[in-house]
Formats: structure tokens, sequence, C-alpha cells
């Protein structure tokens, strides 16, 4: 068996590359000085490659290339720590972050909208480095930027006295209202409206490469729309539908064959074509038509014969959700809700006033601050369960798919609770 040795300035630059690994934490290089020293202990090639964990050829690759090349070609196995070395200084990266929060506009471009190509264009215009768009992803990943979207915030106030008074909402009202709350046994309900479209809506889903998924629709303009609060203690959800009622001939007509008398069909005839805002405008208008009360029987036939899909939000049908509100639950209320016109209608601060006084207290969100309000979570998580990509072929299609959803928060209040999880957490009740 023929053993090698090496002269005593070699094994010192073998031992220094050694040392230089272990403190590079570079594997491949201390692998390859540890077996050449090996080599020169007089160790076989098939233990060595067994020792480390490689195979034979490997060992006997390294040791050919160390004869011919000798410690330079050791030297090329070095890196200066983990990953490529940055193409931009410490100084170069922080201008880039800078200029990256500032917008596309500030740097000179027409959009508002940045890319990785847009970004690489920049980086090239300033520095004259080229870098890759697919990696410049991950750089800008490590200055701490995120490719998310935007969010609207008003022109009317000014920015100073908008998060000022988003500051003021956090640090002082919600604590103050969360102790008023428990010091008087009132319920803290978030409330809000949603729209839901009957041509569906679009996300994100899984789908063969260069194959969009398609979605059918009717493109019909009508939406689903409701009114929600949801309960921050117990995570009780309530909803109301924003309908509007209207009896047409069609609807006479089939009122006669369901067995409402036909003297009553032609009292109610002069009511035809007239929009009810509200299902106790139309009601208490089908009883003043008929001159008495309906009984239980004639009122579902009417309420049926007469729902109409395009209901309003105003302030109407706003306190018909505030009487539902009252009815089902006894405790006192606190409604946190946001600035909308008919929130604070002279109805309404009427109804406040006198029917639910002592009952009821309304708390405004700061303005333009929807992600102040849970419930806007709850909203983005119905539509995704009952309305992202799906076809709905009629009006009805799309209520049950979303009384589907609601059904399910009124069963497991978690899915209600997990949308409140921040304000749970600061409040103390996880």
């Amino acid at each position: 068996m023929i053993t090698l040795s090496f002269s005593n300035a070699t094994v010192e630059g073998l031992q220094k590359a050694l040392g230089q690994a272990m403190s590079l934490n570079n594997l491949r290089l201390y692998k390859i000085a540890q077996g050449l020293l090996w080599v020169h202990e007089g160790k076989g090639l098939k233990s060595i490659a067994q020792l480390l964990h490689v195979t034979d050829k490997t060992v006997d690759n390294w040791l050919r290339r160390f004869m011919v090349k000798g410690l330079g070609w050791l030297c090329g196995q070095h890196y200066q720590g983990r990953g490529r070395k940055s193409k931009l200084s410490a100084e170069q990266r922080q201008a880039l972050y800078e200029m990256v929060k500032a917008g596309p506009e500030a740097q000179g471009f027409s959009c508002g909208v940045w890319n990785s190509a847009l970004i690489v264009e920049l980086i090239w215009r300033l520095w004259g480095i080229r870098y890759s768009p697919r990696y410049l992803s991950r750089l800008l990943k490590k200055l701490g930027l995120s490719y998310q979207k935007a969010c609207f915030v008003s022109d009317k106030s000014d920015e100073e006295d908008y998060e000022k008074a988003r500051r003021v909402w956090a640090e002082q009202t919600w604590p103050a209202l969360v102790k008023r709350a428990k010091a008087s046994k009132a319920v803290i309900l978030f409330t809000d409206e949603v729209s839901f479209a009957l041509w569906g809506s679009l996300g994100r889903t899984w789908a063969p490469r260069g194959q969009q998924p398609q979605v059918k629709t009717t493109g019909k303009r009508k939406g689903l729309k409701m009114f929600g609060a949801i309960d921050f203690h117990s995570g009780a959800f309530y909803y109301h539908e924003a309908r509007a009622y209207k009896l047409t001939a069609t609807a006479l007509k089939a009122l006669k064959g369901q067995g409402l008398a036909a003297e009553k069909v032609s009292q109610l005839a002069g009511l035809k074509s007239i929009v009810y805002a509200t299902r106790t405008l139309y009601l208490s208008a089908l009883e003043q038509a008929l001159q008495a009360p309906l009984s239980e029987q004639e009122q579902t036939l009417l309420l049926q014969a007469g729902q109409q899909e395009n209901g309003k939000f105003n302030s109407a049908s706003y306190l018909e959700f505030l009487n539902q509100l009252l009815a089902q639950i006894k405790q006192p209320i606190i409604l946190v809700e946001d600035s909308v016109s008919y929130h604070t209608a002279k109805a309404v601060q009427h109804f406040c006033a006198t029917l639910a006084k002592g009952r009821l207290e309304k708390v405004a969100l700061p303005k333009f601050s929807p992600d102040c309000n849970p419930i806007e979570k709850l909203w983005k998580n119905t539509k995704r369960d009952a309305t992202h990509l799906k076809y709905f072929q009629a009006f009805e299609h799309l209520r049950a798919s979303v009384l589907d959803t609601f059904r399910q928060y009124l069963e497991e209040a978690t899915k209600v609770i997990c949308v409140m999880k921040k304000l749970r957490t600061q409040a103390r009740l996880l």
C-alpha cells in the first residue's frame, strides 16, 4: 500500500484551512482539509470516505486535484459566510427601502404600483447594478418589505388628526368602554352592513397551470343586503336582511290560489306596485287596506307574496334591525358602529332617545377606520365561504348559501370569536 506525506508547509496550510472552515461553518472545506490531513497520517481512502460520509471516488478526486493544484485549489473552496454577497451596500439598501416606501411616482415613474421589474429598473438607473426580478423579491423581503394590497384613507381629514383619533380610540375610548360594560353588565356589539352580489365573487384557488378557473355568472346587478352584529364577549351573532316589499298583479293572482279570500285580494289591489322599504311598513299598509289585523297564516302568505330582492340600507331598515336586537337581548347594549349617515339620522336619534333610552348606547368608531371593526373580518370570511367562485342562478340560491354560513356562526361561536382575537387578548378574555 502506497502512503503519501506532505511537507510541513503543506500540513500547516491544511490545518489553517481546517480552522477557517470551522470558523465559517463551511462543511465542504472542512471535509476536504480533514480528509487530506488523514491521508498525510496514513489512513486509507476507503476509511476516510466512511469517516466523512462521502464516496471513495470523492476522496480520490479531492486528492488528485490537490496534487495537481496544491493549496491554491483549496483556497478556492472558501466563502465568506453563507449566501451570495449583496450587490448593494448597506447605505444603498437603506436608500432603496425609503424609495420603495415613498412610491413609484416619487421616483419619476408614471404608475403608482411597484413591481419587481420596476424596482430592477430603479436600481440599474441609480447604481448601475443588475438584479434578476426573481431574486429581487427575496432581497426586498430581507429589507422588511412585502407585496400587499393598499387601502384607502380619506383626503378630507388631516392625516395627523386622523391618526390621533385612532390612537384615542385604541388607548382611551375602547378600554373605558370595556370597563363600563363590565360595571353595567352590558353587552358590547360590533355592528355593520354588508352586501353579497348575485353575480358572485372571485378569489384565488389552485388550478392546472395555464388554465384560469372560470365561474358562471348571471351578470345581474342585485345584492343581498344584511345588517349584522357580533357580541364581543360571547361571540353571539345577530343578522337582519334589508328587504323591500311590493305586491304585483302576479302575486295577487297567486294569493287567490293559496286560499286568501277573494274579497281581501280585491281590497289589496289598491296597493299593487307600491314599494315598501321595510317589513313593518308593508304589514302596516296591508292592515290599513284590510281594516283588520292579519292572522298569522295571512301574514305568512302576504310576506312571501310581497318579498323583493332589492332592499336598501337606510334609517327605516336600520331601525328594524335595532328593534330586533332589543327584542333578542335583555341586557343593556353598547353598539359600536361606523358613522354612515343613516346611523345618525333624526329618526334613529329619536328612537335612541325615547323607545331605546337606557337600553341602547351607540358608540362611533373613528372615521375611515374599518380595520377597527372586527365584524369586517367576519364579512370577509363569509364571502370566502358563501360566494367566492360560486354560481347563483337565482337570488334565492345566493340567500341560501349566505344563510347556511350564518347558521354556522350561530351554532359555533368560535367562528365569530376568532375575528376578535386581538381585542379579546387585550381585554384579557383569552
